[in-house]
């Protein structure tokens, strides 16, 4: 008796750490290269000792033979992925703006390779992405993913995850809320850089013997930038609500899910 129980609970906790792990692994805050693999893994496996006895009571059915334990594997990694999926979708909404900002403004010649993304990056995406974490952190965001994660077992129970149509149409608005926040944050600096090449454009035509290529690209650096630096306090509280949005987004990911 004492061996099946051990058997079970070792199952568990095996099903457990595959979704802990296969968070770890996708989402933004914890899957930066710059975090060694054996910090990564060992969290995982921190979490998953502490998880296990609180979902081990709850656990009516495990998977009986090979092929339903390898499905059930493939679904705990499943919802993992999903999660750090929708963590990491989230995230990229300051690092595409800061894109768009650096190519309206000029930086977009200075991409080079960032080894914390494994893509090629530009200055202001790059702030951006680490302010978002900066203020993720201050906001105590790393404890509300854990929490979050460890909810998940109770709406997600153990081998019981399903993929339907909401989750669908709930990937495709998470995205698209993507690529809206980040129209939204650096709209106000886009429509000050409009109206500078409006202007230069204007120069260009009333004088022509200046060079407009020229002062051009020094006026719109520091266009933008100052635009940027008197618009930042309110950018940061646009930056808060986006990662008020990640808490509601996982918990509708989660029922979905269910």
């Amino acid at each position: 008796m004492q061996g099946v129980l051990d058997l079970a609970y070792i199952t568990v906790f095996f099903l457990v750490l595959i979704r802990m792990a296969s968070f770890v692994a996708s989402c933004a805050l914890f899957s930066l290269p710059g975090i060694p693999a054996l910090v990564k893994a060992g969290l995982s496996f921190i979490l998953a000792a502490l998880v296990t006895p609180l979902v081990m009571p709850a656990v009516t059915e495990l998977p009986q033979g090979v092929w339903e334990f390898a499905l059930a594997v493939l679904g705990e990694a499943g919802v993992g992925l999903g999660l750090g999926l929708v963590c990491t979708l989230v995230f990229n909404a300051a690092r595409m703006a800061g894109q768009l900002l650096d190519f309206q403004i000029g930086f977009a010649m200075s991409a080079v390779m960032d080894p914390l993304s494994g893509s090629m990056n530009t200055l202001l995406s790059r702030f951006f992405f680490f302010l978002t974490l900066v203020l993720f952190m201050n906001m105590d965001g790393h404890h509300a993913l854990i929490r979050a994660l460890v909810n998940s077992y109770r709406l997600v129970p153990l081998t019981s995850a399903g993929i339907n149509g909401e989750i669908t149409l709930l990937m495709i608005r998470i995205f698209t809320d993507t690529f809206a926040l980040a129209v939204q944050i650096c709209a106000p600096v886009v429509a000050v850089l409009v109206i500078t090449d409006l202007a230069m454009g204007l120069i260009g035509k009333t004088a022509p013997q200046l060079n407009i290529f020229q002062l051009g690209f020094p006026l719109k650096i520091a266009a933008g930038l100052s635009v940027l630096a008197v618009l930042l306090p309110a950018l940061t509280s646009l930056f808060k609500y986006m990662l008020e949005t990640l808490q509601k987004d996982l918990l509708l990911f989660m029922k979905g899910l269910a």
